[in-house]
């Protein structure tokens, strides 16, 4: 048996993640970062907040399965028991829960050697929380091949034998059997328990059932004493036999048994105004531009490289894309006259998914629990809304937009015109994903797919209606597309589509698509559902009237063009100047060739921008008038940045990040970890 490394452990537990920042100390499972979840002995846990300790280090292992009770000059006491580290820094520690701590609230106290702080934590006997691969507690989950011990995609048999996979997680309540949901659909636990020489790492191994083969990028959940966790993402191939025929076949499409294809489709929007529909590939970092007159690509967009595009939308003139860089914190904005990027504009953490309202686009940020309103003139972010831990699928109808908050198990109701927020709080467990709106009923669809059913949530009297899809035969819903009183959800686990009613609430229909269906579009003007299903690569064209598959239209045939690097900050020397003050300014990265300038914006709080900072001569989200920058050169590699800074005696103090225009018209993402900051004189 074997687990992952020390190294990937301290990525896992976010010291290479999203920083957050807290006016108070924030105690925290270790894996899911969910405050409301209570914090099991023996488990991960992290402390967030300011001043903890005065040293960065990670803790060494003393012996299996031990860390050391005092690092970097501090240490944490609960309860009044000594807590093990792995990792101390100003603003984060990870520790061990102490294992005889009881349930009920604990008291939590660092000691950094100057100062005590204390705060407090919800302890129980169980708060499972699933590592995800970039440190967040969501996207792709710490998961192995346990015969190849390699990471995903994940096929359904290897070497001829039902794949199992190891996940890597922490807060099971050792007494009782976790239970594994994919995609709603309960899965074979063959074995759990502590990793073998980790403290606080626990591992469950699973077998993949030959039906899921397919299925693509979908939700899992692990539920161990009543407690559900946080969602990560697992993603499963379809077999050889499924692809043949299809029209993606023998080329990016192709499948090798645990192998990632070089084209994998994401995502999908629909331009009513000249009929064509835009799918991302995550793989190959394009958007593809499909013409459903010719059944063909007609255009591919080449995005930033390694961003991992999971969603898309098209305003309504249909003159204007959005795209959601998940590992970039950044949206891209696409011209769809030039079918050209016109610009990359700094989110929150791991946008996930967005939707034009007007002149505005509004970013789910997962990573973050925001949502940024982006003012597509201008491109700069103009608002940071907090919603909820998780924040997945949108939906705007007039001046409302409603959010499905996945981790949070809510709803968020805001209210466009003076950016309110109110909650619908859902039944325990619920982990909401995709949302839209039917205008005609003035109703929302929240589709739940770890409990394969939809909420229909009045918008009027904020009440909802819970629906079921797997009795039938719909399991794993996930994306919605509403028609006047009509709505239709995928069911990705059993690759179908059901029909509902919302004026009744009913169930009328459910028909067969193709695997993994991730996307849905009514194109009204033609009485057709687009499905795009990742399975097989495909945009399924189907016929409203009878249900069937007009036409399979291959949604990879086509390569990236050139290539496209976003600039990269490692460093900015010095990291902080006082109002009044000039310096030389030296940033180092990657990516500097094409720079044209530095501007420094004014900064929101933590991983979502909230609204610190402000002041005369510069609006959020814009660059601060009240400094100045001339001399702007970067090297030939491209490695280094120097610029001559003026910081007048008007400048607001307080964080400023910084963005980087270029010559191609794209602009750095906004980097929260790597702020400048304007101290008092």
């Amino acid at each position: 048996m074997k687990t992952l490394t020390a190294l990937a452990l301290a990525g896992l537990l976010g010291i290479t993640g999203a920083s957050r920042s807290f006016a108070q100390m924030s105690i925290v499972n270790g894996a899911s970062f969910d405050p409301a979840q209570p914090i099991a002995p023996g488990s991960f846990a992290s402390i967030f907040g300011q001043n903890l300790c005065p040293q960065t280090m990670a803790g060494n292992w003393v012996a299996p399965g031990q860390l050391p009770t005092a690092l970097g000059g501090c240490s944490v006491a609960v309860n009044g028991a000594s807590a093990m580290m792995q990792y101390v820094s100003p603003g984060q520690i990870n520790f061990i829960m102490p294992p005889n701590v009881g349930s009920g609230q604990a008291t939590v106290m660092v000691d950094n050697g100057s100062q005590t702080m204390t705060g407090n934590a919800m302890a129980g006997s169980a708060g499972p929380g699933m590592f995800a691969l970039n440190g967040m507690g969501m996207g792709e989950g710490a998961m192995l091949n346990g015969t190849m011990w390699q990471m995903g995609p994940f096929s359904t048999s290897t070497n001829g034998q039902p794949t199992y996979v190891a996940m890597y997680v922490t807060g099971l309540d050792p007494s009782t059997k976790p239970t594994v949901t994919i995609g709603g659909m309960q899965v074979d636990v063959m074995w759990s328990g502590n990793a073998p020489g980790f403290a606080g790492l626990q591992q469950i191994n699973l077998t993949l059932p030959s039906g899921m083969a397919g299925v693509g990028r979908t939700p899992v959940t692990v539920t161990s004493n009543g407690q559900v966790s946080n969602v990560t993402f697992m993603h499963v191939l379809p077999t050889a036999a499924m692809m043949q025929g299809m029209p993606g076949w023998g080329r990016g499409m192709m499948v090798g048994e645990n192998m990632a294809r070089g084209h994998e489709m994401s995502y999908m929007a629909f331009n009513a105004a000249n009929g064509t529909a835009l799918v991302t590939d995550e793989n190959d970092d394009v958007v593809r531009v499909i013409s459903l007159a010719s059944n063909s690509t007609t255009a591919t967009i080449t995005l930033p490289s390694g961003s991992q595009a999971h969603a898309i939308a098209v305003n309504a003139a249909g003159t204007m894309a959005a795209v959601g860089l998940s590992t970039k914190a950044s949206i891209a904005l696409i011209d769809l006259s030039q079918n050209k990027v016109l610009s990359v504009v700094g989110t929150g953490y791991y946008p996930s998914r967005l939707v034009f309202a007007g002149s505005n686009l509004l970013v789910t940020n997962a990573g973050s629990g925001t949502v940024s309103v982006i003012d597509t003139a201008s491109k700069t972010v103009t608002q940071t809304v907090n919603v909820g831990l998780g924040a997945s699928g949108i939906a705007v109808a007039g001046s409302t937009a409603v959010v499905a908050n996945m981790q949070a198990g809510s709803i968020s109701i805001v209210n466009l015109t003076n950016y309110t927020v109110s909650n619908v709080a859902l039944p325990a467990g619920s982990r909401p994903r995709e949302v839209a709106i039917s205008t005609q009923s003035n109703k929302a669809v929240i589709t739940t797919p770890m409990s394969n059913g939809f909420l229909i949530l009045d918008l009027g009297t904020k009440a909802f209606t819970q629906v079921a899809t797997s009795t039938w035969n719909g399991m794993g819903p996930g994306a919605v597309a509403v028609n006047g009183n009509t709505a239709y959800i995928a069911n990705q686990m059993t690759a179908s589509v059901t029909v509902a009613d919302l004026a009744s609430g009913a169930v009328l229909k459910t028909f067969p698509v193709d695997p993994g269906p991730v996307a849905l579009a009514v194109n009204t003007a033609k009485n057709q559902l687009l499905v795009l299903a990742e399975g097989t690569g495909t945009l399924d064209v189907v016929d409203l009237a009878s249900y069937g598959i007009l036409n399979r239209i291959n949604g990879g045939d086509t390569e990236r063009q050139g290539q496209f690097t976003m600039p990269l900050i490692s460093a900015i020397t010095p990291s902080s100047a006082s109002a009044g003050s000039t310096l030389t300014l030296t940033i180092t990265g990657s990516g500097f060739q094409g720079i044209q300038g530095v501007e420094f914006i004014l900064a929101g709080n933590g991983m979502g921008g909230g609204m610190m900072g402000g002041g005369s001569g510069s609006a959020l989200g814009q660059a601060d008038t009240n400094i100045k920058v001339s001399n702007v050169q970067a090297n030939s590699a491209g490695t280094q940045i120097t610029a001559s800074v003026q910081i007048l005696p008007a400048a607001v103090v307080g964080a400023r990040q910084v963005r980087l225009p270029t010559s191609n018209g794209t602009v750095m993402g906004v980097m929260t970890n790597s702020p400048f900051n304007v101290t008092k004189p």
